[in-house]
């Protein structure tokens, strides 16, 4: 590859044949200036429109519920109120004597609903062994 470059640059050069005249930009903001043409440039006052200058606070409105609605919707993710009914069931089922894995077996309570009943049970059970 280095040769095949060398060989091109000694045919051809490192000129690219395009040149910019002598002092060229040492006047070209006055050349430039001159090209164009007088303009009276008037100011303009612009009102604000009703929209205009409620905008930001509607959209940080918009930005507070939302954060207030992902926060709920955390909170409902962990809160204990599956568990509680969880346990409410489970005391109906032994007030009445029914079995527990008909119960599961219907599936109205999910598995981890009922792993965390089994362990909540079982933490239970070994707070009556260790106050004997």
């Amino acid at each position: 590859m280095k040769q095949q470059d060398s060989t091109i640059l000694t045919k051809y050069g490192k000129d690219s044949g395009f040149k910019v005249p002598d002092n060229y930009f040492d006047d070209f903001n006055k050349r430039m200036a001159s090209m164009l043409p007088d303009v009276e440039i008037t100011p303009v006052d612009v009102k604000p429109t009703t929209w205009q200058r409620i905008r930001p606070l509607v959209y940080m409105a918009a930005m507070f519920a939302g954060v207030w609605c992902m926060m709920n919707v955390f909170t409902h993710f962990t809160s204990n109120s599956n568990m509680d009914s969880v346990r409410a069931v489970a005391e109906k089922l032994q007030d009445d004597n029914s079995n527990m894995d008909d119960f599961i077996m219907s599936g109205s309570v999910s598995d981890y609903d009922i792993l965390n009943y089994e362990d909540s049970v079982m933490m239970s059970n070994q707070q009556d062994i260790n106050n004997q």
